[in-house]
């Protein structure tokens, strides 16, 4: 049957084989004309005048096509194995990934020929392997050698050497492949990086760069600005992404709701199309996956656990309402039906200004605003977690939340409450615990049942931040080591509560503490957290001085390493070091005491002195700073 179509059977890796196309290949290559650079083949300039509209992931193939979509991403040869047969019968092209290694070790080494490096010429035999099996698929559109590489040396430079050797591979696979462009996957377009690769890897035809929210807009003024005039594809943006995001005053991300994403998405999309050297846009992701949240960068979901068992939702893999802005940058048209969006969030009705909020140990009332155009009938399904943010970085795999059971005393299902309307029971829940609540909003179920139509395969959604606060009773600890504070120790030590005044009320106080770590006290309810930012005169703003003068970061606990900043040292001493300093503002919408503005740093943290050297910080005050009040 495979010889009969003009397919061959090819070995790839251990456990994989392909079924490619023996044909000869589509030649594809860059092509500038005038100031604009071109996406072309032998059959003539592809995509919209040679722009291309990408889909980033190799996942919901039909959907990607019908959206209007050309090409998909893939990030290794396992992924092309599995789909390319789908891709060719449906006429898409696959930025094919080449998978590189981020351990530093590899790329340390940069002295001669790659080919006589162990490591390596294992490595280039596996590469060009998978480049000989799919090079003469009709989906492969180029080959992207790595994705964010840098990770392993530094993510805003990468190094000299990561530059040689990737592009050495870059020879390599051209040698075996010549009728497809190759490029290289950045995080970001840092003018230092850029002008490294610009220096060092000089035979790329394109560079890609994962750049999301308004960073992505700026990507083509980063590399003019630095000199790199190559063609360039956005190969991830979406979303503004968790490390750029606000963060709650006791350090959860903030999130934007799909309707808020919809601009996000559609802004850099249209954007590609006018930026003369950016030759395709890439929508990450094109498919699920767990990252900080189990919404972030979806664009479809695949949250089982979400919708199984609930006889009123259905809807299978959900496509977000972010599609709709997609197909309509794409093609000009607007899908068929309308996906709800979310207006506003209220908690015992109060409207959520930021996706965050605190309760105690109580039962409250949620209710989302949400709309569909057309004015059908929306429900919601709410769920939460526990906040468990995994430490991985550049996308590795993160495990998934698991929701909490029993939370909606109103609600037949176990793990969800169902309606725009539900009650929430945090009693529960643990005191100063972080915890995440999501509401997704599809089409009612009863409404769609009307003569027999089906659902709508599409939702809207909102995750929001949250912390069970406590306000302290008599017989507490924490009430009597705050009536210590403000009967005696306040006045006698002022600086061990940045923040507070004797004419403080008790719940302000037991904010400071909580923020300070002294005693026991939890997060107050009756007082919105703040933050504050050191100032001089404080003892926490004197220890930051004396560590980062004379460079004693690195002598302190693993947090500090590294730490050049006043506040990025405040932070880390706040939470590896109870006791010493409140948390910083980091953020626009937290409340501020008295101020969200960075401290300025005279020395900006890079003076270099001798270790051991200059003044010796008085660290016998440390142990008063520390001392637990307990009245």
């Amino acid at each position: 049957f495979a010889a009969f179509l003009g397919i061959a059977q090819m070995s790839l890796l251990p456990g994989l084989t392909a079924l490619v196309l023996v044909t000869a290949a589509e030649h594809i290559f860059l092509q500038q004309s005038g100031d604009i650079w071109q996406v072309s083949s032998d059959l003539g300039i592809l995509g919209d005048e040679g722009t291309l509209r990408g889909a980033g992931g190799f996942t919901h193939l039909s959907a990607a096509k019908a959206a209007g979509a050309e090409a998909v991403r893939t990030w290794g040869f396992d992924q092309l194995n599995d789909t390319i047969e789908e891709a060719e019968a449906l006429g898409l092209k696959y930025s094919a990934g080449i998978w590189l290694t981020h351990d530093e070790e590899a790329y340390e080494n940069c002295s001669g020929d790659i080919r006589e490096d162990p490591y390596w010429q294992k490595e280039l035999e596996r590469i060009l392997d998978g480049v000989r099996t799919f090079k003469n698929s009709s989906a492969i559109l180029w080959w992207t050698v790595g994705n964010e590489i840098e990770f392993a040396t530094n993510v805003v430079l990468g190094s000299e050497c990561t530059w040689r050797i990737l592009n050495q591979i870059i020879l390599e696979i051209k040698a075996e492949d010549p009728m497809h462009p190759v490029g290289y996957v950045s995080a970001g377009a840092h003018e230092g990086k850029l002008k490294l690769i610009k220096e060092f890897c000089t035979d790329l035809d394109f560079l890609g760069v994962n750049s999301y929210g308004e960073e992505s807009l700026k990507v083509g003024d980063d590399m003019r600005r630095a000199g790199l005039f190559l063609p360039y594809a956005l190969m991830e943006f979406g979303p503004t992404g968790h490390w750029s995001a606000n963060v709650t005053a006791w350090g959860s991300y903030i999130e934007e709701s799909s309707t808020e994403k919809v601009p996000r998405y559609a802004a850099t999309c249209e954007l590609c199309f006018t930026d003369p050297q950016c030759i395709a846009a890439f929508a990450f992701v094109w498919g699920w996956k767990w990252e900080k949240t189990g919404t972030w960068y979806g664009l479809f979901n695949e949250w089982t656990a979400v919708s199984e068992n609930i006889s009123s939702s259905v809807c299978p893999v959900c496509e977000s309402e972010v599609l709709s802005a997609l197909q309509k940058c794409w093609t000009g048209q607007d899908k068929s039906t309308k996906a709800p969006s979310i207006h506003s969030v209220a908690v015992d009705g109060k409207q959520l200004e930021q996706a965050a909020f605190t309760v105690d140990q109580s039962e409250v009332t949620l209710v989302v605003n949400a709309t569909q155009k057309d004015g059908n009938p929306l429900t919601g399904i709410w769920v939460v977690t526990e906040e468990i943010v995994s430490e991985a970085l550049g996308g590795a795999h993160e495990d998934t939340n698991p929701l909490i059971e029993d939370l909606f005393p109103d609600s037949p299902e176990k793990k969800s409450g169902v309606g725009l309307s539900v009650i929430l029971n945090t009693s529960t829940l643990k005191i100063s615990g972080n915890y995440r609540l999501y509401v997704f909003v599809r089409e009612d179920p009863a409404f769609c049942s009307t003569g027999n139509a089906e659902c709508p395969n599409h939702e809207a959604y909102a995750s929001m931040a949250f912390r069970i606060c406590h306000d302290a009773l008599p017989g507490e600890q924490c009430y009597s080591q705050v009536r210590y504070a403000m009967e005696k120790d306040l006045r006698a030590n002022p600086d061990r509560y940045p923040g507070a005044t004797t004419s403080s009320s008790f719940s302000e106080v037991q904010m400071v503490m909580a923020q300070m770590q002294l005693g026991d006290c939890p997060h107050p309810c009756g007082t919105p957290i703040w933050c504050h930012t050191t100032e001089p005169g404080e003892a926490c703003y004197d220890y930051i001085q004396w560590l980062l003068k004379n460079n004693n970061t690195e002598d302190g606990p693993e947090a500090l390493h590294g730490k050049k900043s006043i506040k990025g040292a405040q932070r880390a001493i706040h939470e590896s070091m109870p006791g010493i300093c409140p948390i910083p503002c980091e953020g626009v919408g937290l409340q501020c005491e008295p101020n969200c503005e960075d401290t300025p740093d005279e020395t900006g943290g890079t003076e270099e002195t001798s270790r051991g050297m200059g003044q010796q910080f008085p660290l016998v005050l440390l142990p008063a700073m520390l001392r637990v009040l307990h009245g």
